[in-house]
């Protein structure tokens, strides 16, 4: 019988599943969209309908969970559905998924993009603070009786890595992450200055840190890893672990990433620490490049699911240098692409700038599964990318934390953490290696690429992305 682990992602708006061999090779894939108003028991019931989907006929060696930001699952006792799993690495029991699913019903999911309210007085933490206080202190304002009530606060991978093994803990991707999440100081100073509630309290509620890569406990003989907030992930599973590597997470949202030795900061990018001792992520953000261009195909009566096909049509819009696109599908189109592509090229100019890197992008997320608008995003940006076989890292990157907690001697370990031996480090960049394999590039097309960037500098005139240097130099 086939084996491999089982990698999960929690979206926004869907959960993703693949068995994934020591390899690379995907056994199964699969993707459950959520209701509109999703529940924490709605991704209960999608984790454990991917699981029977994608592992059926299939020995899981472990299981490794990502998902979103930070947001938040209150829940109001000790999970007790767990001590009933049992088994030897197949799919989970039926009877023991509905127990589980019928418990976390009782609980209560506030997504990292949910609204307090704006009828209510929000308590201000700011945001340069820590990510996970003000959602905590949002969610306090929008549920104060559930969170009066709460047993625990979780983010989304420990929620459930906690129904697994009953273990509550707070993964931490990095030692240097312990501010973007809480430390002991923010604790007292918000929560007694700001939340009006006693720190204690507030302490009790939140499981302690462990490392990623670490395992937590075992769900039906399953060692259960813990996995990592999903743009890590993605990191991880592109191979954004060394300095000059780089990516392209592009889904909803999307990110431009360098990995790289210094701490550069400047003004539009975004500096946050590698899971890679000493090396650390510049990054630029495009919030909603996927999703403008998702409601554009919708108001155009398309769909998702005609992707290639909107895109077609817009490519075969011809190109002008100045002046308006005509209104129609494919001249909007046209000129949504160009805009959207643009930022792509402004986000690149600033993390360049900013570590000095001059990187061929690792493609990640839905996007990436579009030739088209691939090959447009390189001649548009003059950049090259470079697309893996399998392009949804969250889930390649998990695969790799699991396939790192296996390795002998590594079980229970900080797998990654430089207090775990130089040799954990390496584990991780050598299982990404096993696993990534680069099935093409896209190299931005000679012609195309200055007619783009003559285009491009009009809008963005080169003091303000230092584009200059990157006129007529080839990358990659």
């Amino acid at each position: 019988m086939q084996s491999g682990v089982l990698s999960i992602d929690i979206g926004t708006s869907s959960l993703k599943a693949a068995l994934i061999t020591d390899d690379g090779t995907v056994l199964q894939f699969t993707r459950l969209f959520f209701p509109p108003q999703v529940s924490a028991a709605d991704w209960v019931r999608s984790l454990f309908s991917a699981w029977h989907t994608a592992a059926n006929g299939f020995h899981v060696q472990a299981i490794c969970i990502s998902g979103n930001g930070p947001s938040l699952v209150a829940v109001h006792r000790q999970c007790s559905a767990v001590s009933k799993a049992s088994g030897n690495g197949a799919v989970p029991p039926t009877a023991v998924c509905n127990d589980i699913i019928q418990e976390a019903e009782k609980d209560t999911l506030f997504l990292w993009n949910e609204k307090a309210g704006a009828h209510v007085q929000k308590p201000h933490i700011p945001a340069a603070a820590s990510l996970f206080l003000p959602r905590i202190a949002a969610f306090r304002t929008a549920y104060p009786h559930v969170f009066s009530r709460a047993h625990r606060l979780f983010s989304g991978p420990e929620y459930i890595l906690y129904l697994l093994t009953g273990k509550a803990v707070t993964v931490l991707p990095d030692p240097r992450y312990e501010s973007a999440y809480w430390t002991v100081r923010e604790l007292t100073f918000y929560a007694e200055k700001v939340l009006g509630i006693d720190t204690a309290a507030l302490a009790r509620l939140l499981p302690p840190f462990v490392w990623a890569g670490t395992v937590q406990g075992q769900f039906c003989g399953i060692p259960v890893i813990a996995g990592v907030p999903d743009f890590i992930a993605a990191l991880i599973g592109t191979g954004t672990l060394s300095a000059g590597a780089a990516c392209d997470r592009a889904g909803s949202s999307e990110g431009i990433n360098v990995c790289t030795e210094t701490q550069p900061r400047m003004g539009g990018t975004l500096l946050l620490p590698s899971v890679i001792p000493d090396l650390w992520n510049v990054s630029f953000v495009l919030p909603d490049s996927g999703t403008r261009f998702s409601s554009f195909l919708t108001e155009n009566g398309l769909s998702n699911q005609d992707y290639s096909i909107g895109m077609e049509r817009i490519a075969a819009e011809p190109f002008v240098r100045t002046g308006a696109y005509p209104a129609t599908f494919a001249g909007k189109g046209r000129s949504l692409v160009e805009d959207l592509a643009f930022q792509v090229r402004r986000g690149c100019d600033l993390v360049e700038r900013a570590s000095g890197m001059h990187p061929v992008y690792t493609l990640s997320g839905g996007q990436a599964r579009n030739e088209l608008w691939c090959q447009m995003k390189a001649d548009m940006t003059g950049r090259t990318f470079a697309l893996p076989r399998f392009a949804d890292a969250e889930l390649l990157g998990n695969a790799a934390l699991a396939f790192c907690a296996l390795q002998p001697g590594q079980s229970g370990a900080g797998s990654i953490q430089a207090g775990s031996g130089a040799s954990n480090t390496g584990c991780l960049a050598a299982t990404v290696r096993q696993l990534l394999h680069i099935e093409r590039y896209y190299e931005p097309c000679a012609a195309y690429a200055s007619r783009y960037t003559e285009k491009y500098l009009q809008i963005y005139p080169p003091h303000e992305t230092g584009a200059a240097a990157a006129i007529g130099r080839p990358y990659g």
